[in-house]
């Protein structure tokens, strides 16, 4: 695995048929680093309901898409709740009272102990958190035939995905709704030792949608023939977007749009081959 630590901008390399389609109106929402997505404008118009499947202590991409739409919400979570932000936040206040190096970083530190408030802040009326995780045996896992359970038929649905490779798990059963949906984003994970499997999920969701953006994840780094380990790959629906099929001819990362994930180190630059 070749990290991108030296502070120079490396070079991953993608299949060319991910290149994605042109779109004018892209937006990024959510954080300037990890937990930020590029989405169209095209999008946010038309979903009814925002469904995020993966959100660990950062839900700054549901928020900022709630603020552009104001739409019922619906996340997924099973690592994270009140409670163990709570029990986070009492830890947190002793090893500030007990250990005098965790003073050096006041910032964190606060924000550690409004983690509670803000979840109970965020997560009420039509924002909801379900504490369940995503698969695909709905004996033992939510799958998205219970997701779409909890949402009205008529309401057009996108999806943020970012579930730390259960998605090759999940994704299977998605195909089922794939005419309710505005849009995906994904966080696809093991590019590295999963390409085949990536190919299959790619190619089942370029029936029915555009690639609309890609951006390196640089927390994976890249191996020996360049290829990342992690993406971030957004997917706009053909039936909500005709007559808009053309190949972008920007640079990737796009310039005031892409932030790397990892904020210390940079972009890798993307190209597209084979």
């Amino acid at each position: 695995m070749n990290e991108n630590t030296s502070g120079q901008s490396g070079v991953a390399y993608l299949p060319s048929a991910w290149m994605p389609r042109h779109r004018d109106n892209l937006v990024r929402l959510g954080s300037d680093h990890d937990g930020g997505y590029i989405v169209t404008e095209n999008i946010i118009g038309l979903t009814d309901f925002l469904v995020g499947l993966g959100i660990g202590t950062d839900w700054a991409f549901e928020a900022d898409f709630y603020k552009r739409k104001g739409i019922p919400l619906h996340c997924y979570d099973h690592t994270m709740g009140l409670g163990r932000f709570t029990r986070d936040a009492i830890r947190n206040i002793r090893l500030f009272l007990t250990t005098p190096g965790i003073r050096n970083n006041g910032a964190l530190f606060i924000r550690n102990i409004l983690l509670p408030l803000q979840y109970g802040i965020f997560f009420s009326g039509k924002r909801r958190h379900f504490k369940e995780k995503i698969g695909d045996d709905p004996e033992y896992y939510t799958d998205f035939r219970k997701i779409f359970s909890r949402i009205p038929d008529r309401d057009k649905v996108f999806i943020k995905m970012d579930i730390e490779g259960s998605e090759f798990r999940a994704l299977h059963g998605l195909r089922g709704y794939y005419e309710r949906l505005t849009g995906i984003t994904v966080e696809f994970r093991h590019l590295t030792t999963m390409m085949d499997t990536v190919r299959r999920h790619v190619g089942d969701l370029g029936e029915r949608f555009h690639i609309v953006h890609v951006h390196v994840n640089n927390f994976g780094g890249t191996d020996e023939r360049g290829i990342p380990a992690i993406i971030e790959m957004t997917f706009e629906s053909k039936e909500f977007s005709p007559g808009r099929d053309r190949p972008s001819e920007r640079s990737y990362p796009v310039d005031g749009l892409d932030s790397p994930n990892a904020a210390h180190e940079r972009d890798y630059r993307l190209e597209f081959r084979g």
